[in-house]
């Protein structure tokens, strides 16, 4: 197991219980993108994020490589027809985040936690571009990275 995997397992073990755990899930995520510990951000990810990925790929595969290799090229890098056939929602999160500069350099710069409730929190973390805030759920007692909703920081002006 890789010394990142093994310490996210750690790390999730011991934040179970605590308040701060939402953004002990926000740097382990940042870290493992940082040393393309893909498999190890895909855990850190909530169900629902992860069955986002599943999704596409299973739209992908209904419409086939003809019609979707350009789509799922375009957000994966390009693949052959072999590639796209066994494209997994976790291949497709990894290949994903692996072409996107920017997931290497996620900032584990917790500027605040706000609590919604019991299962959702908010992390706002600091970015080039500015403050930027990730979803954290709560899920069968550990926190998780929310990407369904995920929004980019705000550009300059708006």
């Amino acid at each position: 197991m890789k010394k990142t995997a093994l310490s996210v397992c750690l790390a999730l073990l011991l934040a179970c219980g605590r308040e701060d755990g939402a953004s002990d899930a926000v740097i382990l995520f940042a870290e493992a993108l940082a040393d393309s510990d893909y498999a190890a951000a895909w855990q850190l990810l909530s169900p629902e994020s992860q069955a986002l990925y599943d999704s596409t790929v299973v739209i992908l595969h209904h419409f086939g490589y003809t019609e979707a290799g350009g789509a799922a090229g375009r957000l994966a890098g390009q693949m052959t027809e072999q590639e796209f056939a066994s494209l997994t929602g976790e291949q497709l999160f990894s290949r994903m985040v692996s072409t996107a500069p920017e997931t290497r350099s996620l900032s584990t710069s917790i500027r605040s936690v706000e609590y919604r409730d019991s299962t959702l929190a908010v992390v706002l973390v600091r970015t080039a571009d500015g403050p930027q805030e990730i979803p954290v759920r709560r899920t069968a007692g550990a926190w998780r990275i929310d990407l369904t909703g995920l929004e980019p920081p705000p550009e300059e002006g708006d």
